[in-house]
């Protein structure tokens, strides 16, 4: 009987094996042909364009703004095989041509593709030319101007709204192309505040800068020193009252450290106002202090200060009063003028700090205090300090301090300084 052959035992005959190669080698063939070696396109997308910005900022000082980093699709013809191969987007030099920026503004540069390879052909490419903005850099330090908008009244009843606080700067850094920076005269933040407010209430408000027709300047270009144009800002809420308005008086010699003792007396006219004052302030007080008076401001006689409403900083006046008139009469004292002598007392000086007197820059003084005290008084008696607290102990070269006198019932009328070299 004769033995029934199986399929594995042909790969066992040579001549079985010659013909199943030959046949296998004419399909792969067949295939190749077929999958790889037909024309076809392709398009390359995102190819990134090359634009040589150092060059334009070297010769002509120029910058781009807006959009700097350009790609272009490009479309090819070949062999399959070849222009499906994935690293085919680096045979490509895509540059944009520069030798026509000669100004400022919108440029438009022409588009050239290239390929290191000549085994396909490039059939097109999406953009001809790009849209560059070459401008001279520009910058300028701005004042903010706050702007809120309240959806109701701003405070609530018995309440008002005093001068916005910025817990930040109150200026702006803004950069861009200069063509744009000189349009900016005005910036503004922009916040929006629900109203009938009974407390402060801090809010991101948007940077918004405006020409000198107070339209914005909405260049793309520009940008500000702020995360996100924005800066924080806060709505201060007072509580009204009516208020007796006092001074607050500073540098006083030690026999003068009570009220009551005071050499003088003073007035303010208006004497009450309708003010706002922060709430918790309120609670703690029964005046309101509309001005610091130093005793060096003060000489024999009658002293008069102006005071504007909306310099007053701890409180906002809401009735309408735009000034008022401090006035201090100081009786019962003599003022007399001396030549100092260079004898200085140092108070306050930096630990390890070298300095020397360079000169006083002054040539006279005049000290108010009762007759008795200062009429048999000679300069040789007079010991003015000089205080150095607020030289910083790293200081060095030539530095201005103030110069005081400390003494019991008598003090120094106007401002004395000293120049010290500090070594």
């Amino acid at each position: 009987m004769k033995k029934k052959q199986r399929i594995s035992d042909l790969f066992y005959d040579n001549r079985f094996l010659l013909v199943f190669s030959v046949v296998a080698a004419i399909a792969f063939w067949l295939v190749v042909v077929v999958e790889f070696g037909v024309e076809v396109e392709r398009e390359i997308k995102g190819v990134p364009i090359s634009v040589d910005y150092e060059k334009i900022k070297n010769d002509l000082g120029l910058e781009a703004f807006g959009q700097k980093d350009f790609t272009v699709d490009i479309t090819v013809s070949g062999k399959k095989y070849i222009v499906e191969a994935d690293d085919i987007i680096d045979d490509f030099e895509v540059r944009a041509n520069t030798s026509y920026v000669n100004s400022a503004g919108d440029n438009y540069l022409a588009v050239s593709v290239e390929s290191n390879s000549s085994l396909y052909e490039i059939v097109e490419k999406s953009d001809d030319e790009i849209k560059v903005y070459f401008d001279y850099p520009g910058a300028k330090e701005v004042a903010v101007e706050p702007e809120v908008n309240f959806d109701d009244k701003p405070a609530a009843e018995g309440y008002c709204i005093g001068s916005y606080l910025f817990p930040e700067s109150n200026t702006v850094r803004v950069t861009g192309p200069e063509t744009e920076i000189n349009k900016i005269e005005r910036v503004v933040a922009r916040a929006s505040v629900d109203g009938k407010l009974r407390r402060n209430k801090t809010v991101e408000a948007e940077l918004v800068a405006l020409n000198e027709d107070g339209e914005t300047v909405t260049s793309s270009y520009i940008s500000f020193n702020r995360n996100n144009n924005v800066i924080s800002l806060t709505v201060p809420v007072y509580k009204l009252a009516e208020l007796p308005l006092t001074c607050e008086f500073v540098n006083r010699p030690s026999d003068y450290v009570n009220d009551e003792n005071l050499p003088f007396i003073y007035t303010v006219s208006p004497a009450i106002a309708q003010v706002g004052v922060p709430e918790k302030k309120l609670e703690s007080t029964d005046s309101l202090v509309i001005r610091t008076v130093d005793f060096s401001e003060l000489k024999e006689g009658v002293n008069t200060f102006r005071v504007n409403a909306s310099d007053i900083t701890n409180a906002v006046v809401v009735d309408g009063t735009q000034e008022f008139i401090v006035t201090v009469t100081v009786n019962g004292m003599d003022s007399k003028t001396f030549k100092p002598s260079t004898d200085l007392n140092y108070v306050n000086v930096p630990e390890g700090l070298e300095y020397e007197l360079v000169k006083l820059d002054f040539s006279e003084i005049t000290l108010v205090g009762p007759a008795g005290s200062i009429g048999s008084l000679k300069a040789e008696d007079i010991v003015l300090v000089a205080d150095m607290s607020d030289v910083p102990a790293e200081s060095s070269g030539s530095v201005t301090v103030p110069v005081t006198l400390t003494d019991n019932d008598s003090w120094l009328c106007g401002e004395y300084t000293a120049t010290l070299l500090i070594s």
